[in-house]
């Protein structure tokens, strides 16, 4: 199970990371295995906290059957707790919803 949360855990980084080049949004990605954070913000610079675009988020990956919380003090941090039993097809496709309602999300403001 631990190489299973450790394989999940590189893709799901890789992703996001590569997201978070293209989207200014993205203030920080972090995690260990299948518990990933990705905090989002009105301004890398500042890192003032994004609540309203997370909630956004979470409204548009939920409207496509993918289910996540949002979390942190400021309530901007989006929870991954990717499940082990998930297929790579299932994690593909999970994550290519985030990315599209992130992408989605940000352009809307």
């Amino acid at each position: 199970m631990c190489s299973r949360a450790a394989e999940i855990g590189q893709k799901t980084m890789t992703r996001l990371k590569a997201l978070q080049e293209r989207c200014p949004a993205i203030g920080d990605v972090r995690g260990l295995g299948a518990m990933i954070g990705i905090e989002l913000v009105k301004d890398r610079e500042t890192k003032e906290p994004a609540k309203e675009l997370t909630g956004k988020v979470v409204k548009y990956c939920l409207e496509q059957g993918v289910m996540l919380i949002s979390a942190g003090i400021f309530s901007n941090v989006i929870r991954l707790l990717i499940p082990l039993v998930v297929t790579d097809e299932q994690l593909d496709r999970g994550l290519t919803v985030l990315e599209q309602s992130i992408l989605r999300a940000a352009a809307e403001e």
